[in-house]
């Protein structure tokens, strides 16, 4: 389904980013497993916006749901606000290739599991080889034990959401007013 018209499409990917936030907000609240690893269940929103609205308005969205985790570990966390930027890229990449992939399968489950792997390796490239580089002063704390657990704990998360994402899916499409998504 397409969105048609420009203030359509801004509603809606606003109405995404909205949802990815608060599902952001509660979830890492809710979810805090250690200082820089929480439960973020804010790619539900992108999954829905990449088989609603296409690959690029998925990846905006996937930058707009890391207004939460960027608050949470860059500001008010360990990262720091440079380090903490690189979870904008990182979950754009997962909107845009969810999105990408999509086009291709019915099978959001599908979809966002393989369309997880460029952030994986995104965030593994940023805990590894950037930060240590852009932020050294936070390098010490970040351990493989830190990095694996953020990793391991996204992976689970990616297959809690897919699976969700096939029940839920289809009954959203349903309930968007008319005209809205077309």
């Amino acid at each position: 389904m397409a969105v048609h018209s420009a203030s359509k499409k801004v509603a809606a990917v606003a109405m995404f980013g909205a949802l990815g936030n608060v599902l952001a907000l509660f979830s890492t609240v809710l979810g805090n497993i250690h200082p820089q690893i929480a439960v973020d269940l804010s790619h539900i929103a992108t999954v829905f916006s990449a088989y609603m609205l296409g690959p690029i308005d998925a990846a905006l969205v996937g930058a707009i749901i890391s207004l939460v985790p960027f608050i949470r570990f860059g500001l008010l966390g360990g990262l720091g606000p440079l380090a903490g930027s690189l979870i904008f890229p990182g979950k754009a990449l997962t909107g845009l290739f969810t999105g990408l992939l999509a086009k291709k399968t019915s099978h959001p489950f599908l979809a966002l599991l393989v369309g997880y792997i460029p952030e994986s390796l995104f965030t593994w490239a940023s805990f590894k080889l950037w930060i240590p580089v852009i932020a050294p002063q936070v390098s010490g704390w970040i351990t493989d034990a830190v990095v694996y657990g953020i990793l391991i704990k996204a992976w689970i998360e990616i297959l809690l959401i897919g699976a969700a994402s096939e029940v839920l899916l289809p009954r959203v499409k349903d309930m968007i007013p008319y005209g809205l998504v077309d």
